[in-house]
This record gives C-alpha cells, structure tokens and sequence, in this order.
C-alpha cells in the first residue's frame, strides 16, 4: 500500500508539472518515515553525537575551528522501500575513502588527519523517490558552497581546507528531479582560487569583465539512475592538451599561474546513452562562444587566449540548449577558434580593423586580412601569413624591417643603398651611454666589440645597446694579444666574454675582434665566429683628437666600409655626434656589421673581413 501511494504521488507530481510548469513541493523525510542520526569524531572532543532539528542532521561544530576526523551516519528507513544511503568522504594525505553503508565509519580516528570533502548517495528504491542533500561548512570558506545532492562534493579536495561541520537532509523528488541527472562543475581562478561553489545545470563558472583566466576545473555527475562517467580534459598555457580526467579531478593546474585556452568534455557509460554534454566558454577578447558537444574543443588553438568562464549542461538526446541560457547569450556560434584557419575570423562576421585575440593581432578590412607591408592609418605595418609582426624583423624586397613589440616599424636597412658599420672596441665605459645617445638620436646602429672585464660591471651598457638594435661583438675578456695565446686560452677569452654577454641580453657574440687586429690561424681556428677587422682606422686612441677622427671618417669611408673606434675615449664620444649625421646626409645608412653581410654574402667562421662589398 505504501508503495503504491508513493507511486501515485510522484506520478500526480510529475502531470502537475507538465501542465503548471512547476516544481511540486517537496515533502518532509519524517513525514514518511525516515530519520537520521550520527555521530562525528571532532578534533580535541573525539566521538560527538549528532543532533536532528527540522528533518536536517547537523554533524561537528562551527566556530571553534576544528576539523571533523570521521563520520558516522545512520539512516532510519521506515517508508517500506528497499535501498539505503551510502557515503564516502576525502581525508588529508589518504584521498577519498571506499563507500561505506549506513552506520559505519568513513574517515580516521588518532591520525589527526581532517576531513576534507564528503560525497552521499541513496541507493535501491529510495534512490527513485528520495534525495539526500548535504552542505559542509569548510574552513575560509563558511556555508558559501551550499547545498549539494545526490553524489557532488561538499566540500574542497586539493586545497589542504578542513570541513567543520556536515548538514544532510532527505526530501522526497519533485516530478522536476525525478530522473534528472545534475552536471556540477567549479573553477580555479586567477587572484581568486576555487570557486567556493558548485555551478550546476549551465549556470555560469568563473568570472567575465574582469580578465582572469581559468586555472583548472573539476567536473562530475549526479542524480537517480546516473550510470556512466564525465570525461574531460584541458589545453593549458605552455603544457598542451592534459591527459583525460573523470569525475571531479582536477583538469589544468594551480599554484602555476597558466591559463586554460581550450576544453573537451564527453560522456560514458550507460548516461551517453540517453544524454549529450554540451559545453561552451567566454574566452578573452571574444566573450561567449557558440556550444559544443561530446568531445569537441571549446576555446581557441594558437591564438594563447585565456578562458574566463564556462557552462556545461546535459540534454537528452533530440534536444539543443538555447543561445541563451542562465542569462547568457552567445557572441557567436562558433564554438572553438584556431590560428590554423583564421578565416574564422572574418566568416563570424564579428571582427574588422584591428583585432587581437590572445597574442595574435591581425588587421581586417573589406573581408580581407591585411598581409605584406601595408599602411594603416599613415603608418607602415608588416603582417606574415596574416599575422602583425612584432619584436622582429623581416626582409621585403631588399629592405630589412625592424618592429617594436607594438608591431610599428621602427627602423630599416635598403640593400640597395650605400651603408657603413661604425664599430667601437675596448667598452663598455663611462662614455659609451653618449655614443648610444647620438645613435638613438638618429635611429642609426653601431657594433660595439665589448671586453668581457669591462662589461661584467656594466650591464646596463649592453643591455641599452641590444635595445637598441645595435651589435654587440667579442673583444675577448682580458685583451691579450691572441697570436701570443693557446688555443685553450683563445676559446677561454671568447667564452668567458659571451658568458657576460649572454648573462647581460639572452644571447651570445657571432662575431670577435682580436685585439690590436692581431690574428693568425690558431686564433681563426678557435674563436668559432667571424673575424671582423676594419678598412678605416680613426687612430684616436693615438691622436685623440675629435676633429682628426671626423676628418679621417668623413674622409675615408666608402659604401661596405668598416671604420674602427673606441669608445673609451671622450673625444670619440665627441667625434660621433657630427660623424652620424655627415654620414646620413651623405646617402650613407649606419648599420651594424651583420646587417652590412646580411644583403653582401653573409659571414662565415674564422673567415677575417676587413669590409664587406
């Protein structure tokens, strides 16, 4: 009799439902027979009895900030349905317990170890016309995560935080979760951590307008007759695609400062049978992308573009989820966005001008990318394969293109002009900051071949000299003359110097100077670089006298040449502000010694130049 009344109930409930559209109210559990009780075993108290007030069992304590060890549940079962309750709880330093029935232990006791999470289930008849919700009251986090049912965690895994107190209750179904099964999933966010809650059913987790990135997520399943698994698995900034994860394991990373930029999710299991998981995520400088299904990516690949926020909802199988849905709407139908085919770009329909997502800037006009060398706005741009260029640089036609990190182009060397290597040896000094001033003054380059115990003490000199696209050169560490040195001691003084080099701006020396322009085979034969000797010798390290090195520079100096000077001389440092502006006049490009070889032949190892034609 008490069956079929049941029965009956549930099926009035589920026809008010189809016809009103609402939720029937849920019935009190001791109104049908089922109470519960327990016990906890708090931290400093040990075993605690339980207490049961308005059909909800209250498990430990609030407030006094000590963990539960273990719990005991037990389940009165006086409605006349086969079944019971089932739970199982996550302990520091273990991970979760087996399942364990009504009235026995889960947890430790005389470990010290703390509960960190709980999981509850029904199981048999019960299971199709109860649910046992459950809320954990969790260190730093209070009640914030709320009521869970059927399953989901209550509580944090991984996050080292004690649960304080557990409350369970049991209600009967309303028509509207008979059957259901519940998709409940919660992200780690930038600044922020885990999401105290769990999101459910499509409402939205993480955040949007604030330009955090998702970090990680956990995503598992719940509700009556849920026989099967979610599977899921992230592409995180720097590491790629992860392994497959299931059922509340964590997905990405944290502690690691990586952003998530793309997921896929599916079903397996007897609930793929009947239900596709459909997915869709906010994604830097895009919003709200379009829904996909049951393995399929959401977000971008290539494009380093975070993910702020995601949905995910079960439909059974026939059906769709709206656009719009918790208050969301889509700002495109495409679901996954590639760097492999940009057109995707322009076929949504939702791009012009310039557009950036994630690293990647492309400029958009009449349903075209710009490519090549193109000006946009009274200034010049260079694009590859749709691509702005950044922090590089790139030959056209003969030119050499320099961009800054912004993409403008900010300097260029013409192959089929005249051009000249100004090269100082002997720095860094106290007047190599008045050379660069001169340079950047008329956006020109210079080679510097520095000495390795110099520089070690003045960093910032190489430093602002890379900045400035100049060259920086070996000029050994010591200055010995090297046809005197052993091959030992030639590759020692190359190799402490481009230590210093590469420890000042990333990178080490691909061309030296011997000192004095001393060489002979030995010395080719060991420095593993181009040997760079001079066509015009200043001698003002001799005459030091400003108005014989402009004289012997403006003089002398022919289209390929390479003229020498040191800058460890005031009156050089003097000399250089009229020599780059005389040479500029003349039709003359300053360059460093690389580009000079770049447009003539290039450089080869252990060969001496003494000008590049």
């Amino acid at each position: 009799m008490l069956k079929n009344r049941l029965l009956a109930g549930v099926l009035a409930a589920v026809m008010s439902f189809s016809v009103l559209s609402f939720a029937a109210p849920a019935i009190k559990a001791d109104e049908t027979g089922i109470k519960l009780s327990g016990v906890a075993h708090v931290q400093d108290q040990g075993d605690t009895p339980g207490s049961f007030e308005n059909e909800v069992l209250t498990l430990g304590t609030r407030g006094l900030a000590r963990r539960l060890e273990s719990i005991t549940i037990n389940l009165d079962n006086g409605t006349g349905l086969e079944g019971g309750l089932e739970y199982r709880v996550h302990v520091q330093n273990i991970g979760w317990t087996e399942w364990v029935k009504s009235g026995e232990m889960a947890g430790t006791t005389g470990r010290a170890l703390r509960l960190e999470a709980i999981e509850l289930r029904l199981t048999g008849e019960l299971a199709e016309h109860y649910d046992v919700s459950y809320a954990a009251h969790i260190q730093d986090y209070g009640d914030a995560q709320g009521w869970v049912s059927n399953g989901l965690s209550a509580g944090t895994t991984g996050e080292s935080k004690r649960v304080e107190e557990i409350k369970v209750k049991i209600v009967t179904k309303s028509s509207a979760t008979a059957y259901a099964p519940v998709v409940a999933y919660r992200t780690h966010i930038q600044n922020e951590g885990w999401e105290a809650k769990w999101s459910t059913n499509g409402n939205v987790s993480g955040s949007t307008g604030k330009s955090q990135r998702l970090e990680g997520i956990r995503i598992t399943l719940s509700g009556n007759n849920v026989s099967g698994n979610i599977n899921y698995r992230t592409h995180v900034q720097d590491i790629g695609w992860q392994d497959w994860v299931s059922n509340g394991e964590l997905a990405g990373t944290t502690g690691m400062s990586k952003r998530l930029e793309a997921i896929q999710i599916t079903l397996s299991g007897s609930i793929a049978d009947s239900y596709n998981v459909y997915y869709r995520v906010h994604m830097q400088d895009i919003g709200w992308l379009g829904w996909v299904s049951n393995g399929a990516s959401a977000g971008s690949d290539g494009f380093a573009a975070r993910l702020e926020a995601i949905q995910v909802v079960l439909v059974a199988k026939g059906a769709t989820p709206d656009t719009t849905l918790a208050g969301v709407t889509q700002r495109t139908s495409y679901g996954s966005f590639s760097s492999a085919t940009p057109n995707q770009l322009i076929d949504c329909g939702m791009f012009s001008g310039w557009t950036t997502i994630g690293r990647n800037t492309y400029y958009i006009t009449n349903g075209q990318f710009a490519n090549g060398l193109t000006t946009i706005g009274g200034s010049k741009y260079l694009f590859r394969d749709n691509l702005l260029v950044k922090g590089d640089r790139m030959v056209i036609d003969n030119v050499l293109y320099y961009m800054n990190d912004n993409g403008s182009i900010i300097r260029t060397v013409d192959g089929s002009r005249p051009m000249v290597a100004l090269t100082f040896d002997d720095g860094p000094t106290v007047y190599t900051g008045q050379i660069l001033d001169t340079l950047e003054k008329y956006n020109s380059a210079a080679t510097f071949f520095v000495i390795g115990s110099c520089a070690a003490g003045r960093k910032a000199d190489l430093q602002r000299e890379y900045a400035l696209g100049c060259q920086i050169g070996n000029h050994t560490y010591n200055h010995p003359t090297l046809t005197r040195c052993s091959a030992e001691q030639i590759r020692n003084e190359m190799k402490r110097t481009d230590d210093v080099i590469e420890a000042a701006v990333g990178t080490r020396s691909t061309i030296m100077r011997p000192p004095g322009g001393s060489f002979n085979q030995t010395v080719k034969d060991n420095v593993d670089k181009a040997v760079i000797i001079w066509s015009v010798d200043t001698r003002d390290w001799e005459n030091r006298d400003s108005q014989k090195i402009i004289n012997n520079v403006l003089n002398n100096t022919r289209d390929g040449s390479i003229v020498l000077m040191h800058d460890r001389l005031s009156c050089t440092a003097t000399a250089v502000k009229t020599i780059v502006p005389t040479l500029i006049s003349r039709g003359y490009q300053l360059v460093t010694v690389d580009e000079l070889a770049m447009f003539r032949g290039g450089l080869k190892n252990g060969k001496a130049y003494y000008s590049i034609k």
